[in-house]
This record gives structure tokens, C-alpha cells and sequence, in this order.
């Protein structure tokens, strides 16, 4: 017998992967990046456009929103959306969904878009 060989049958790597998260606890964060992931398919290129997908914590999803008037507009069709992603993902992983304005980046001393965690914006 070869030296490389290993002994025994081969098994796919796909449920070993699977093992192994789930042994590293790491498997709930991959789902919960899956909700990220099929945002602008479960809420359309129209929706995605204005709004934001950008984590999912515990369940909570946080979606940036580009204006007050689409801030309004998903927080009415929240829990539908809700709804829609668990039904997509074949998994309740969003239970809530939170949602904020997106703000823009302000230009710094060189005119190129920075922003500074926690820096409030300039008036």
C-alpha cells in the first residue's frame, strides 16, 4: 500500500465541513451570513437598491435604509419580509428586523469619502 493513501472509505467533504463548523459553534453565523446573502433576492432589485442587508445578529437583522421615506415604507412591510426570508432560507433565523438610515460618507481634508466611527457628521 501506497504511503498517501488514507484507510478506509472516502467520505465527501461537504458534511465534514458541516461536522466541523458545528463543532466550532461557527455553523449559526454561516446561516445567519445566508440572510445577507439572499437580501436583494427575497426583497427584489427594486428594494435592494435603497436598502441594505448588513448583519444578522441573534436573529436581528440590520438593513440600512437610503431615506426616511424607505425607512417608513419597509417598517410597514417588516414582518411580511420577515416571513418571506425565513421561508426562503427553509429556517426561522430572523425573528426581527431593525432598520436605520444609512449614512453617507463626508469627504475628508482631500475631498475622498472616509468616515470615522462614532464621528457625527459636520454642520
Amino acid at each position: 500500500m501506497s504511503k498517501g493513501r488514507a484507510r478506509g472509505p472516502l467520505e465527501p467533504v461537504g458534511p465534514l465541513v458541516e461536522r466541523l463548523l458545528r463543532r466550532l459553534g461557527l455553523d449559526r453565523r454561516l446561516e445567519e451570513q445566508r440572510v445577507v446573502a439572499v437580501w436583494p433576492e427575497v426583497v427584489g432589485p427594486t428594494v435592494a437598491a435603497e436598502a441594505e442587508a448588513t448583519a444578522v445578529r441573534d436573529g436581528v437583522l440590520f438593513v440600512d435604509v437610503a431615506s426616511n421615506v424607505w425607512l417608513q415604507e419597509l417598517g410597514l412591510l417588516r414582518d411580511r419580509i420577515v416571513e418571506r426570508l425565513n421561508a426562503r432560507l427553509g429556517a426561522p433565523l430572523v425573528r426581527k428586523i431593525v432598520l436605520s438610515i444609512a449614512r453617507p460618507p463626508h469627504p475628508d481634508a482631500e475631498g475622498r469619502a472616509s468616515q470615522v466611527e462614532g464621528e457625527e457628521p459636520h454642520v
